[in-house]
């Protein structure tokens, strides 16, 4: 009776004190629904390139929940290089086999809206789908003061737009709709991040970004603008 005790006490230990390898996996799954169901607001599923946004606000989140919120300009440039790398390893973005370099990304942070406008010119794309790009970008300068909410959804009847437009081909379509996903994301991200500024200002004095929200789209969207053609 004795042995049989033991027996059925050392089972327990077993599997009451298994190796945190058996937990991690749920954790990370909790941990990956988490910020699936946070981005969900950002959402548009009818944009048939949305993994390209969903992709960025997932390596944007990684980035900071590793290095924090880049409060100068070499932890911006630090944290475009790692979005940009990223990217180019995604078959999903990169079509390009230029190299971002930390000097191409000083000339985006001292003219970001200048600069997308030349990369847009400069591109192989038809001049049908530039002006549209061009007018895209200007509308959401244009709306930067306005809530989230409303820039949302705008980019969705932007995007639908773009979708039922049998004027533009397929591969046109491509860099505008992957544009519009990425803008969407990282002015979500944004907004989250305004967001937790406000609850802290309460107890800390909160530091202040060294770009508005807008403006770090239009420098994401200048950063990784070759990878979406």
């Amino acid at each position: 009776m004795k042995n049989f005790v033991l027996c059925i006490v050392a089972l327990f230990l077993v599997f009451a004190c298994s190796p945190d390898e058996d937990v991690r996996p749920e954790e990370n799954n909790k941990q990956s629904s988490t910020l699936m169901s946070e981005s969900s607001i950002a959402q548009n599923l009818a944009n048939p390139y949305e993994q390209t946004g969903i992709d960025y606000y997932n390596q944007l989140n990684l980035y900071t929940k590793s290095h924090g919120y880049p409060n100068s300009v070499q932890q911006l440039t630090d944290q475009m290089l790692y979005l940009s790398n990223n990217s180019r390893k995604d078959t999903k973005f990169s079509k390009s086999a230029i190299t971002i370099t930390p000097e191409m990304i000083a000339l985006i942070l001292a003219e970001p809206e200048v600069k997308l406008a030349e990369l847009i010119e400069n591109s192989s794309l038809s001049l049908e789908v530039k002006s549209n790009l061009n007018g895209f970008v200007s509308d959401l300068i244009e709306q930067q003061e306005d809530d989230y909410d409303e820039v949302c959804s705008f980019i969705i009847s932007y995007e639908t737009s773009v979708i039922e437009n049998i004027l533009l081909q397929e591969d046109e379509k491509d860099t505008i709709l992957k544009v519009a996903s990425i803008s969407r994301y990282s002015l979500y991200a944004e907004a989250r991040r305004r967001d937790r500024d406000w609850e802290t200002a309460i107890t800390t004095k909160p530091t202040k970004p060294l770009f508005d929200g807008d403006e770090i789209t239009i420098i994401a969207l200048a950063v990784l603008f070759n990878t979406l053609q």
